[in-house]
This record gives C-alpha cells, structure tokens and sequence, in this order.
C-alpha cells in the first residue's frame, strides 16, 4: 500500500490559500463557458426556428467555428507540450553536465 509523502493537516491547522486567477485565465473560462453556452443552445434554436438562416450560412459557421476551436485546442496542447522542455537548448544541458 502506497501512502502520500505529505503528513495529513492537523484539525485546527488552516486549509492553505487558493492562488488567485488572473485575468487573462478568467477571460478564457468566460469565452469557453460562453462557447459551450452557445453550441448547446445553437442546435435547439436553430430547430425551433427562431433564427431564419439559410441551411448554407448555418453549415459554414458552425465548419468555421469547429474550424476555429480545432486551432485553439492545438495551440494549447503545443504551448502545454512546449512547457514541458528546459528553458535552455538540450545541447547547452548535455555540455554543462560534461562539466
């Protein structure tokens, strides 16, 4: 049985303090809430008709707008995949540790 390293808090002991989000992180959860907001409710309104658009303006935005989440979705795994790396080159790290 594999137990955790960290010694559990004690009952009186305070739970640490949350890092505060920054703004760009909370204007990204807006734009994603408000995305998942809108593709869920696009299909309901578009059936119900409340929006007269022909069927080829709604098939090209909706190709656009998967499009565009697609880009997005691979920035954010290369920026993830990009942090992973050291700061300096793998060569510069082999010599220093030759050193």
């Amino acid at each position: 049985m594999e137990r955790d390293s960290r010694p559990r808090p004690a009952a009186d002991e305070p739970p640490p303090e949350l890092e505060g989000a920054s703004f760009v992180s909370v204007l990204a959860t807006a734009a994603i809430a408000a995305a998942a907001l809108l593709l869920a409710l696009l299909p309901a309104v578009i059936a119900l008709r409340f929006l007269q658009w022909p069927v080829g303006w709604v098939g090209a935005g909706l190709g656009c707008l998967g499009a565009a989440m697609g880009g997005v979705k691979l920035i954010a795994m290369a920026w993830a995949v990009g942090a992973r790396f050291p700061a300096g080159s793998p060569a510069r790290a082999a010599v220093a540790a030759a050193d």
